[in-house]
């Protein structure tokens, strides 16, 4: 099994905690910054790649990886335009790839549990969370008997639910995916989320809604999202 961490973006609502730094080499504990827990419980598992997309400040993030987990296998692929692109760019510049993934955003902070969640499922699949209030910036997912039909930050109906771009899927699905999202990038659709292309192909694929019930899974995006992650975590 591999795992995508994307780590392209340049975290601009963090302010001054990126200016030197990208956004998942931003400090959660005293011991630990985003990326170093992230590694940490995923190496628990059985991946034996980690691939990394970089941008903003990629070096810097490599540099620390590689001294911080010197036996973990790490792929690096810098994306150039992550200024001007979004992260489903990312994805388009990382090679094929023969085996299941495991896919999700770099400023995620998750528990063991919840990664245990995900990563065992028998199925592709995506973590929802039914038991807190749909967020106003973040993902939400439309589910159809425990499948996920549709995933948009701009998506409100009644039936919308709480979701993290954390991701397993089996390799034929990912390959669905990425080769939609390669279409969407040959014609300069790079300004969207690869959710836009696997939108586009909800018929082609299932994806099953895995329901955290109040397990820890959150993107930091903001200094108030870090101060929350502080509390949750101490």
């Amino acid at each position: 099994m591999k795992a995508i961490i994307l780590n392209s973006g340049m975290g601009t609502r963090l302010e001054n905690l990126t200016k030197n730094n990208p956004k998942s080499m931003v400090k959660i504990s005293d011991d630990d910054t985003i990326f170093s827990r992230a590694i940490s419980i995923l190496s628990k598992f059985d991946i034996d790649e980690f691939i990394i997309t970089t941008g903003y400040l990629n070096e810097v993030l490599k540099e620390y990886a590689v001294l911080k987990f010197p036996n973990i296998n790490f792929k690096f692929v810098h994306n150039p335009f992550y200024d001007k692109t979004n992260y489903i760019k990312s994805i388009d510049l990382i090679h094929e790839i023969d085996d299941d993934v495991i896919l999700l955003h770099g400023d995620l902070v998750f528990t063991y549990d919840a990664a245990n969640k995900i990563i065992n499922s028998n199925e592709s699949s995506i973590v929802i969370d039914s038991s807190i209030p749909i967020p106003k910036d973040d993902f939400k997912a439309k589910v159809v008997n425990n499948q996920v039909k549709y995933i948009s930050v701009d998506y409100f109906e009644d039936d919308a639910v709480a979701c993290q771009a954390f991701y397993y899927l089996k390799n034929e699905d990912w390959k669905i995916w990425k080769t939609k999202i390669r279409e969407f990038c040959e014609i300069g659709n790079t300004n969207v989320y690869a959710e836009n292309a696997l939108n586009s192909i909800s018929d082609e694929l299932i994806i099953t809604a895995l329901d955290l019930n109040g397990l820890l899974c959150m993107e930091v995006d903001t200094k108030d999202d870090l101060k929350k992650v502080k509390e949750i975590i101490q």
